[in-house]
C-alpha cells in the first residue's frame, strides 16, 4: 500500500511535467510559426519596396543608395527579430520555471503531509504494540 501511495504523487508530478512540456512546445511552435510568417512578410514587403526604388533611381549612385538602404533595413529587421525571439523565449522560460517550482512545491507539501500521516500511524501502531506487550506481560505475571 505504501508503494501505491508513494507512486501516486510521483506519477501525478510526472504527468504535470509532461503536460507542462507539451504546452510549452505547443506555444513555442505556434509562436515560431507566427513569427516566421510575420518576418517573411515584412522582408517580402521591404524587398518589393527596394525593387520599386531601383526602377526609379538615377544612375549608379542611386542604385548604390537603394542597395545600402536595403542592407540597413535587412540588418535592422534581423536584429529586431532576434530581440523579439529572445524576449519571448526568456518569458516562456520564466513561466516554465515558475510553473515547475509551483508544481514541485505542491508535491513536496503533499509528500510532507503524507509523511506526517505515515509517522502518526506508525506511532499509533507502536503505541498499540507497546500497550499489547504491557497487557500481555501483566497477564502472564498474575
Amino acid at each position: 500500500m505504501a508503494d501505491t501511495d508513494t507512486a501516486s504523487p510521483l506519477g501525478d508530478c510526472m504527468a504535470q511535467v509532461a503536460e507542462s512540456q507539451r504546452q510549452l512546445f505547443q506555444e513555442m511552435a505556434s509562436f515560431a510559426r507566427d513569427e516566421t510568417s510575420r518576418f517573411v512578410n515584412l522582408r517580402l514587403e521591404r524587398n518589393g519596396q527596394a525593387l520599386e526604388k531601383m526602377q526609379t533611381c538615377h544612375g549608379l549612385p542611386g542604385l548604390i543608395g537603394v542597395q545600402q538602404e536595403w542592407l540597413r533595413e535587412l540588418f535592422e529587421d534581423y536584429v529586431s527579430q532576434q530581440m523579439r525571439l529572445a524576449k519571448t523565449f526568456r518569458g516562456l522560460a520564466q513561466n516554465v520555471a515558475a510553473s515547475a517550482a509551483d508544481a514541485a512545491s505542491q508535491n513536496i507539501d503533499r509528500m510532507q503531509e503524507e509523511g506526517r500521516h505515515m509517522a502518526e500511524s506508525a506511532g499509533q501502531q507502536m503505541h498499540q504494540m507497546a500497550q499489547d506487550a504491557s497487557d500481555y506481560a501483566q497477564e502472564t505475571q498474575h
